[in-house]
């Protein structure tokens, strides 16, 4: 697993082969093909693995009487944080979850979250803590705030003329702007 994330960090999802990832390994393909039986069943334990890392930590800040707005800036960073460190995910993410066979792996993802953001936005929005609006689309554009940069990648390298070193210091800077946003959309 360690061997197949590196491949897939080097090479994207796209660009990594069964066989790369036995090299690295060091075992062979078929080892590799009995194990996992393919690319895509491969990716999906590494990709548990990430949001395991990932999502029980947020469920838990939504858990906690804290700001609705303080759990969305948890949420960014670490958000922000997990995509630098795998960009690759939300391209396999929405490539599985539109392909034929997707309901087992959208059972994987931690939808039911949605769930306590309207939930807890409801909350501040009884004290007067956050303005009116609508908390599907509020979760939408947060969603699309965070993953958009990392699926347009090729896009921005060439529209910014940028490497990935500038790439990843723009998506570390993207953490304080997003938070600016936030406060914007949300201000009473």
């Amino acid at each position: 697993l360690k061997a197949a994330e590196e491949v897939f960090i080097r090479d994207g999802y796209d660009g990594s082969r069964m066989q790369d990832i036995a090299d690295v390994a060091g075992i062979n393909k078929a080892l590799l093909h009995y194990y996992f039986r393919s690319k895509d069943k491969l990716f999906e334990k590494v990709f548990d693995a990430k949001i395991q890392g990932f999502f029980p930590q947020v469920d838990e800040v939504f858990n906690q009487d804290i700001l609705f707005i303080d759990k969305i800036y948890f949420f960014i960073e670490g958000y922000i944080e997990l995509l630098r460190k795998n960009p690759y995910l939300p391209l396999f993410v929405l490539n599985t979850v539109n392909s034929k066979d997707k309901s087992e792996f959208i059972k994987k993802l931690p939808i039911q979250l949605s769930r306590k953001v309207a939930e807890s936005y409801q909350t501040d929005l009884k004290k007067g803590r956050v303005r009116m609006l609508n908390p599907a689309q509020f979760i939408i554009s947060l969603m699309g705030m965070c993953i958009f940069p990392f699926l347009a990648k090729p896009i921005l390298l060439d529209m910014f003329q940028a490497d990935n070193v500038t790439f990843d210091a723009l998506m570390q800077d993207r953490i304080q702007e997003l938070k600016t946003y936030i406060k914007l959309i949300l201000q009473p």
